[in-house]
């Protein structure tokens, strides 16, 4: 793509407080990070928009959203958005999020339009020939030419690698799902609230298995050699799934038992109970998002 920012593919509805047409593409659901809202006040579309903000300084983020929670598990538990908002109250911010609702042709104007960008999981393959994942390739690209503060989870963690021209393959050993800690390479400004590692929820068949050029490795586990790295200081891809609450993860893998096989789902659900650090998590995204 170049340097040519992609423009939206179609007008979206906003809530009342949203932004003008000319600052804003998205479909545009605003989130606060105490996850509560005002007045039953809701925007066309069914989304949720922020209460009054606790403090100044309020951080927008864009969530480019690769796929829909879906079905009943969404009901229960909300989509991307809702799930992105409830892991970020757990930080004493103020998080404004916008959704993009890439896959079904949303995109931003402008990389300035938000303080920083979310790149959300997905079921599909980044190595899929999809015409939405080639638009999103290239806004990655043109996200890290301008230095945006970025954060892929999952699929967007090897969408930016892909990107940028790194290698995303098939795991040779299965599904990666459970409860796993990833340790850390090296020191960094993480190391402080997260010591030594991280645990996190993972659900994954594809990982990355080459970095790209300027990629650096963050944090590994015995499953996924990759499972964090960093572009410079504005981009970071973490493998795992810091939006999945325990409970989510729990209904995740059990619906997916077919798929995964006894012995493994039952590995991944005894990990449960061993907790997770998403919100110190939270609060290392947050550093590279403006946070």
């Amino acid at each position: 793509m170049g340097a040519v920012w992609p423009g939206p593919r179609r007008d979206a509805n906003r809530c009342p407080e949203a932004r003008p047409p000319a600052l804003s593409s998205a479909r545009h659901a605003r989130a606060h990070a105490s996850s509560t809202y005002r007045d039953g006040l809701r925007p066309p579309f069914g989304g949720t928009c922020s209460p009054t903000r606790r403090r100044g300084l309020i951080v927008r983020l864009g969530l480019l959203r690769c796929d829909e929670v879906g079905g009943d598990r969404e009901s229960r538990f909300g989509g991307y958005l809702k799930l992105f908002a409830d892991l970020f109250a757990k930080v004493d911010t103020d998080v404004d999020i916008t959704d993009y609702e890439v896959a079904g042709g949303v995109l931003p104007a402008d990389p300035g339009e938000q303080d920083g960008w979310l790149i959300s999981g997905a079921r599909a393959s980044v190595v899929d020939d999809e015409p939405w994942i080639t638009d999103l390739l290239g806004v990655v690209r043109e996200l890290d030419r301008t230095g945006s503060p970025t954060v892929g989870v999952c699929f967007g963690h090897q969408l930016l690698a892909l990107a940028l021209g790194g290698e995303v393959r098939q795991a040779d050993n299965g599904w990666g799902i459970g409860v796993r800690r990833a340790e850390f390479t090296g020191p960094g400004p993480w190391s402080t609230p997260l010591g030594g590692g991280f645990a996190i929820a993972y659900s994954h068949m594809d990982q990355v298995t080459a970095l790209p050029d300027r990629g650096r490795l963050v944090a590994t586990t015995g499953h996924c050699p990759v499972a964090a790295f960093r572009v410079d200081d504005h981009m970071l891809g973490i493998q795992g799934h810091p939006e999945f609450s325990i409970p989510f993860a729990d209904d995740l893998y059990r619906s997916r038992a077919a798929r995964f096989g006894d012995e493994r789902l039952e590995e991944a659900l005894q990990t449960l109970g061993n907790g997770t650090d998403r919100g110190e998590v939270a609060a290392w995204m947050l550093q590279i998002l403006g946070g």
